[in-house]
């Protein structure tokens, strides 16, 4: 049969009055009724023809018979909704009824209010419309939760008691006490039971089990017995489930259907999870984010065929390992999946995903660290992971020393107490591959320049050859709707060590872009710029562990070899961390309202934004001071009168009844007041950081800076010379002991400050999602820079009378880039600066094997 490839109508034979379809001649039926298809709309009646107009109550009754005997034809006997249906089954079941569908309009028209009446929506990768699993079914699920909070305000069984806290703990939630989290577990609990639904409804269209009756639990129950499906395992969100409101839970399990006729279960899955549960406590649930579906598109097309078997450890709602076209008849899906997370729910979701798209595959509930190859009872093809992110310092102590020491032995590594959960998946996922096995991983890009990230890159050069980085569009929105982290995909083939001098693409995405290209990509053998971003292909063997691999993303034009490092000529330190800004930096109403003495206070520079220009003199000091901001950091010395801990000062305040604010007196005892009222309107007894300083009312004690520059922004970095004896804090990054002079100093703030500085700072900064760029403190000190110590007379002067001109550019708010311009035209005359800048970046032509 010859269909148009859209399924759209294409128009009457010129030989037959009847409508053609497709090429396909429509022959009405019997029970077909016709409508004539120009003039006034009439009924048609039994025997006889109305010729009067059709009133608008009377074609509004029309359309919906048609609506509903279109919708009948697409639904079948004993279905509640029509599975998913393409253009051509749309309007060859409306031409059967008489709507006239040859004619555009009245095809458009009717085509709109039939999804309406459905609430469908085209979905171009399956060619089909299909149900819509949003917002509708989401609030119905948040009002049944409701209906069971109540219940989890009242005493609990004990033994239910006991569970609900187990599972706050697996997920990283705080206790049922809290009310934000009595209504994520009340609304995990729902869910839990929908999609159990769902898999029951998907046995019950095989004739495996009866119809789902208002008992759900009770059906899951006899479900387990008859399908031996371990999926329907009651655990504790069954119990907290039998709590909700029997009507209204009735009304979200008609939402079944819609999820057992998904053509992507799993992003459904997920996306309902997601709109239930709150964005921190996922974050709290181990760090883990669903992946986009162009991302996990790519990956799953890079470890599967179709004799695989799949490692998903972290599955989640399986979006990394379900069929990608289930309803195609020749694929490239795995043999056999193997899912692994330690969420209950999490894997209910993946399972039921897989099912609903016939993937064979098997859940395990445990911990994937704790996994062995053996376990599995079969040799792994592939690991795809989107592994959680929770931060090393987040985990509890004792489990990471047992997984660091463990996976330090395995490795022979030095790997640090500080490396993030996903790191360790990526060490651990080694022992289920064999040569030629492949892997891809869904992580933060942090490990590409951190000090952790070090023995995380030695492992994977040791270990793969690494076909592909992709880093995602820093600048832009994150890849995930509901999470700011900074995305790399990695792209692994386990193989020998002779085999490893290859090419690593280094795949930089300026903009969004779908999972062909995405995949041709990390495929290319170009080397430059394109229509998307950059790629750039680099030897794996002259990769460093110890380099910033981000630059390898967006190369630095300039060769910096011969340049010496910041670090060589200053010292260069963060600013202290006060423990509670509101507390400790006061503005000069703070001070005078609560007669704290000068004496006991150190000038400060409190944020980078109250800078503008390059440099800081006393009377920008004077003029903030003015303006109320806070131009004072609390620094008193010892203070016999206050408790050496936070902690004893708070039980001191405790047994006070009322401080008397009114009372005349100067020195200490002002200060002392001050520091009991702001204890208590900053909540500070439980302030970590106070708790580990030796005198915890005075942040650590830090010379004024030479220079300031801000750790983070997004248009650059300025160096600005501090004419004052102010301080900084930790939003500052502070250079010190510059043994220079001071045109030598200027000559190198010149630098600092030129385009040339900035775009070789640019290199050596770290990305942030949203387009901010972090200078690191390391960073700083190994950062190429002109030496200023070794000028001839003339360059030096120069160059420093330039950077005086552009502080009073600044200043005057006049055009700045001519001098930065002068600057750089200087710079020309420094031999390192002039050689390295005459260096041509041409791309770089490599032969690249076809692997894929």
């Amino acid at each position: 049969m010859n269909h148009a490839l859209d399924g759209d109508v294409v128009g009457e034979s010129e030989h037959s009055t009847e409508p053609a379809v497709n090429g396909t001649r429509l022959r009405r039926t019997s029970r077909a009724q016709t409508y004539p298809s120009g003039g006034t709309p009439r009924l048609t009646t039994t025997g006889e023809i109305d010729d009067s107009p059709v009133s608008p109550a009377g074609l509004e009754a029309l359309r919906r018979e048609q609506i509903d005997g279109v919708i009948d034809r697409l639904t079948g006997d004993d279905r509640e909704l029509p599975p998913p249906f393409s253009k051509f089954e749309l309007y060859r079941a409306a031409a059967e009824i008489g709507v006239p569908v040859w004619e555009p309009d009245a095809k458009s028209q009717f085509k709109d209010r039939v999804l309406d009446r459905l609430d469908y929506e085209w979905d171009s990768a399956s060619g089909s419309f299909v149900p819509i699993v949003g917002d509708r079914l989401v609030e119905s699920i948040e009002r049944v939760a409701e209906t069971v909070v109540s219940a989890l305000d009242s005493d609990l069984p004990q033994s239910l008691s006991e569970q609900l806290d187990k599972w706050c703990d697996l997920h990283g939630f705080d206790s049922v006490e809290s009310e934000t989290i009595r209504t994520t577990v009340a609304r995990q609990a729902v869910l839990s039971v929908l999609v159990k639904a769902t898999l029951y409804e998907w046995y019950h269209r095989r004739g495996d089990v009866s119809p789902l009756s208002r008992d759900p639990r009770r059906d899951f129950q006899r479900a387990r017995h008859r399908t031996d499906d371990p999926a329907f395992e009651e655990f504790v969100l069954d119990r907290v489930a039998a709590f909700a409101d029997d009507d209204a839970l009735e009304a979200v399990l008609g939402g079944r259907f819609r999820l057992l006729h998904s053509v992507r279960p799993a992003d459904d899955f997920g996306s309902v999870y997601e709109s239930v549960t709150p964005n921190e406590a996922r974050k709290a649930a181990l760090g883990q984010f669903r992946t986009p579906a162009e991302i996990s598109d790519a990956m799953y097309s890079w470890v599967t065929n179709g004799d695989a078997t799949v490692l998903d450890p972290g599955m989640g709602t399986g979006a990394l390992s379900v069929p990608r076209h289930s309803r195609w008849s020749l694929s490239t899906d795995p043999s056999h999946v193997d899912g692994i997370d330690r969420s209950p729910l999490s894997l209910l979701m993946g399972h039921t995903a897989l099912t609903l798209c016939g993937q064979d595959g098997e859940m395990r509930s445990t911990d994937f660290l704790d996994l062995v190859p053996e376990d599995l009872g079969t040799d792994i093809d592939g690991i795809v992971s989107n592994p959680p992110y929770t931060a090393g310092d987040a985990l509890p102590p004792a489990y990471k020393e047992s997984i660091n020491a463990r996976l330090e032995q395995s490795t022979g590594l030095d790997i640090s107490v500080r490396s993030a959960l996903y790191a360790y998946f990526v060490y651990h996922a080694r022992e289920f591959l064999s040569e030629g096995d492949r892997a891809v991983f869904l992580t933060p890009q942090n490990y590409l320049w951190n000090d952790y990230g070090k023995s995380l890159k030695q492992f994977l050069l040791d270990e793969f050859a690494i076909k592909a980085l992709v880093q995602f569009d820093s600048d832009g929105d994150s890849v995930y709707d509901t999470a700011q982290s900074t995305a790399l995909l990695a792209f692994l083939e386990v193989q020998s060590e002779g085999e490893k001098d290859e090419l690593t693409r280094f795949v930089r995405l300026d903009e969004s872009v779908d999972e062909s290209t995405l995949r041709d990509a990390v495929r290319t053998d170009n080397h430059g710029e394109t229509e998307w971003g950059f790629v750039n292909c680099v030897k794996q063997a002259e990769l460093d562990r110890c380099e910033n691999w981000a630059r390898f993303f967006d190369p630095c034009p300039i060769d910096t070899s011969g340049l010496p490092s910041l670090g060589e000529f200053v010292d260069i330190h963060r600013g202290k961390t006060t423990g509670s800004t509101a507390a400790f930096c006061l503005s000069q109403q703070d001070v005078d309202e609560y007669g704290i003495p000068e004496r006991h206070l150190t000038r400060l520079i409190r944020r980078p934004e109250l800078v503008s220009g390059y440099d800081f003199r006393e009377e920008d000091w004077e003029a903030l001071r003015e303006d109320g901001d806070d131009v004072w950091l609390l620094d008193p010395d010892d203070l016999p009168e206050v408790p050496e801990s936070i902690a004893e000062f708070g039980e001191e305040i405790a047994s006070v009844t009322e401080l008397d604010l009114e009372t005349e007196s100067t020195g200490s005892k002002n200060t002392v007041q001050y520091l009991q009222h702001a204890a208590v309107e900053h909540d500070l007894f439980e302030t970590e950081a106070l708790e580990n300083r030796a005198c915890w009312y005075r942040p650590r004690r830090q010379a004024s800076p030479r220079v300031l520059v801000q750790d983070a922004g997004r248009d650059g970095f300025d160096f600005v010379s501090n004419e004052t004896c102010a301080r900084n804090i930790n939003n500052f990054r502070g250079i010190y002991n510059a043994n220079l002079t001071d045109m030598e100093l200027k000559a190198l703030l010149a630098y600092l400050n030129s385009h040339i500085g900035q775009q070789i700072i640019n290199h050596h900064t770290e990305p942030k999602q949203g387009g901010y760029e972090k200078l690191s403190i390391s960073a700083l000190k190994e950062l190429p820079v002109i030496d200023p110590t070794t000028l001839d007379d003339e360059t030096a002067r120069d160059l420093a009378a330039a950077f005086d001109d552009l502080c009073q550019a600044a200043r005057f708010e006049v055009d700045q880039e001519p001098v930065i311009d002068r600057v750089d035209k200087i710079l020309d005359r420094v031999p390192e600066i002039a050689s390295a800048s005459s260096i041509e970046e041409s791309p770089i032509e490599y032969p690249i094997e076809e692997t894929l």
